[in-house]
């Protein structure tokens, strides 16, 4: 806010400046939710802090408040895509001479002969049916790519009807409770209700480069304590979660948030109107390709050129004197006109476009039976001229489904068999026998404990389009190979419920690593056929991350038989050569270590202490239990697709 009032000093000591009142109109809405209490808030709203609203609640403020996105600009119709086909300098070139031709051949001596007219007529038809074939590819491309994007829009889980539900990110309404993850993007401005350790990403609203811790509690304003550019229990529209997980009430949607103010801002006084041209027609050359560009300079040329020989010759006439031979008694200069007019007409290449629409045309039809969309029917002959090619690989280049093939537990290499997320496909086996290994004692304690240290879980879903059932994990996807993988050796859906978790420490790209803590009160083994723990054991903390990071805090393995062996340098050294010829095969590699302790190692009802403190005390005297190494494969044809890009020197 400070920085906000600083921002716009000069319009609010003028009182002139509109765009003042419609910032702190739409600030004013955050920082109120930010100092209520999030029970106050839910009232607010409408919703309800474990319920979240009802799909009809949610249905009813859709419709009041419509979609939570930015304002674009309309779709062009049909007639106006027609009609800017009209605007091109060739086109207008040849429109003129058409023009011109007729008014030649219509004051002149065959005027009564329709045929003298056909010139004229001819270029009308050329240039009406290029303009066709231009605006009716363009309209059907658009058609079909405003259905694909409503396809691949992003989406979020919301709490709805009590239960997490994956909502496209448009359908957020105000009072929806969204549920924030690492990586996620914020969807719409939030006041959060719960926050583990989370922090955003907010350089987009106020240029800092550093992440941002966020609460759901209301901290009062120390003496002596800088403003805060934002508030610490919200959370806004287009930032990154780079840490942690949270829920928020959504108080701000669309153009009523703060990007979209910003984007409001950015439009200016105008409000981000679209350029015109014509005083009614887009004005699209700041994204003309280099054909349009290269048609329109050659346009330019031969207009100069056959205007400057137009001239060139009636001054000749006039000068010489040269009269209409059937009409001596004419003026000169009428005669020369006459002359250079259809000079003019002659030397316009009406071919030019029609060529150029056809070809293009041509070159969309080949495109679109290769599965390719082209909105810009000029924007085909770019495609020839490309030299890169940036793709998203998590599900394009990849099938987006990561598959655990190999796990290194007790000093023994094993392979998972298997490929996706069905559990029931597949089993483990040790690497060198090829024998079964899913009961061993490394390898469930391994996989078990990797499984209190994940959020992510695995159900059956049905298939809206086929009615298939088949196996799908909600939640990360580096911790969904584990649970697959954990479920291949008998492990329940349920099992982590049978150790309720005390602490949990998320991810962050500054630890690399998650950090849980479970209740093991009363066992003496981790599990039936698992590693024993210490008689006393009241708490199993779990570390999932970076193994050159892990294998630091780690003071002793777990070997095969179950005993427990010392870390050395030796020890350490063989650790990381698995990793490094796990990573040599682009596996995504993991290590799990665990701690037994009897009591916590801090103090539990000291709320002012930080997350990093808690880290420090679980982290000291690990056990390393294993890695686990997974991979996502390749779509079918990537390789192929990779080759022949690169034979065409791409």
């Amino acid at each position: 806010p400070a920085a906000t009032c600083e921002l716009f000093a000069p319009g609010r000591q003028t009182g002139t400046s509109p765009r003042w009142h419609v910032e702190m109109a739409m600030t004013s809405a955050d920082i109120a939710a930010s100092q209520r209490t999030p029970e106050e808030n839910a009232k607010d709203f409408d919703t309800d802090l474990q319920q979240g609203l009802t799909s009809q609640k949610a249905a009813q403020f859709l419709e009041r408040d419509g979609p939570n996105e930015l304002e674009k600009q309309p779709k062009p119709t049909l007639f106006m895509l027609f009609v800017m086909q009209l605007t091109g300098f060739v086109i207008v070139l040849l429109m003129v001479a058409a023009v011109a031709s007729l008014v030649v051949n219509g004051t002149g001596p065959n005027r009564g002969d329709i045929l003298s007219y056909t010139t004229g007529k001819a270029i009308f038809i050329i240039v009406m049916i290029n303009a066709g074939i231009a605006a009716w590819t363009e309209h059907k491309a658009g058609d079909a790519l405003e259905a694909l994007s409503k396809m691949t829009q992003a989406s979020i889980y919301v709490v709805r009807d009590g239960k997490e539900v994956k909502v496209d990110v448009p359908d957020i309404v105000k009072g929806d409770l969204v549920v924030l993850g690492t990586g996620d993007v914020v969807p719409a401005d939030l006041r959060l209700v719960e926050a583990e350790d989370i922090k955003v990403a907010e350089m987009a609203l106020t240029g800092e480069p550093d992440d941002v811790a966020k609460t759901w509690k209301m901290k009062p304003k120390k003496d002596g304590e800088a403003e805060k550019l934002t508030p610490e229990n919200c959370c806004f529209s287009g930032c990154s979660v780079t840490n942690g997980k949270g829920k928020g009430i959504v108080i701000a949607t669309g153009m009523g948030t703060r990007i979209g103010r910003i984007a409001q801002l950015i439009a200016g006084d105008d409000g981000g109107k679209q350029k015109k041209k014509c005083g009614c027609l887009p004005d699209m050359s700041a994204n003309a390709t280099p054909l349009q560009n290269s048609l329109e300079k050659l346009g330019g040329r031969i207009g100069i050129m056959a205007i400057g020989v137009c001239v060139v010759i009636f001054i000749i006439g006039v000068a010489m004197d040269r009269t209409d031979p059937s009409n001596p008694d004419s003026p000169a200069w009428l005669y020369m006109i006459l002359i250079a007019v259809t000079l003019a007409v002659a030397a316009i290449p009406e071919g030019i476009p029609l060529c150029v629409t056809i070809s293009l045309s041509i070159g969309c039809k080949d495109m679109v039976s290769k599965n390719v969309l082209v909105r810009k029917l000029a924007a085909v002959e770019t495609l020839g001229s490309a030299s890169v090619i940036c793709s998203d690989k998590t599900g394009t280049l990849t099938e987006g489904k990561m598959t655990m093939v190999n796990m290194y537990a007790g000093g023994v290499d094993y392979t998972v068999e298997g490929k996706g997320f069905d559990p029931t496909v597949g089993k483990i086996k040790n690497a060198k026998t090829g024998a079964e290994a899913t009961q061993e004692l490394s390898v469930k304690s391994a996989l078990l404990s990797a499984v209190l240290c994940c959020n992510t879980t695995l159900s059956k879903v049905k298939d809206p389009e086929t009615g298939e059932e088949k196996w799908e994990p909600k939640g990360n996807s580096s911790e969904a190979p584990i649970i697959v993988a954990a479920r291949k050796v008998g492990f329940s859906e349920d099992v982590a419920k049978e150790y309720p978790r005390e602490l949990e420490i998320p991810f962050s790209s500054s630890r690399k690593m998650m950090l849980t803590v479970a209740s093991v009160a009363g066992r003496s083994e981790l599990c039936p056929g698992g590693m024993s723990l210490p008689a006393g054991t009241k708490h199993l903390v779990v570390c999932k991350g970076a193994p050159n990071f892990i294998a630091e805090y780690c003071t002793e393995q777990l070997m095969a038989d179950g005993s427990v062996a010392p870390m050395t340098e030796a020890a350490k050294a063989e650790i990381m050569s698995v990793v490094d010829r796990y990573s040599d095969r682009a596996l995504r590699v993991l290590a799990i270590a665990t701690r037994t302790l009897t009591s916590m190692p801090f103090n539990t009802k000291d709320d002012d202490l930080s997350t990093d403190a808690k880290f420090s005390a679980c982290r000291q005297n690990m056990r390393l239990v294993g890695l686990v190494a997974s991979i996502d494969p390749d779509r079918d044809g990537v390789p192929e697709s990779v080759l022949a890009a690169r034979g065409a020197g791409i």
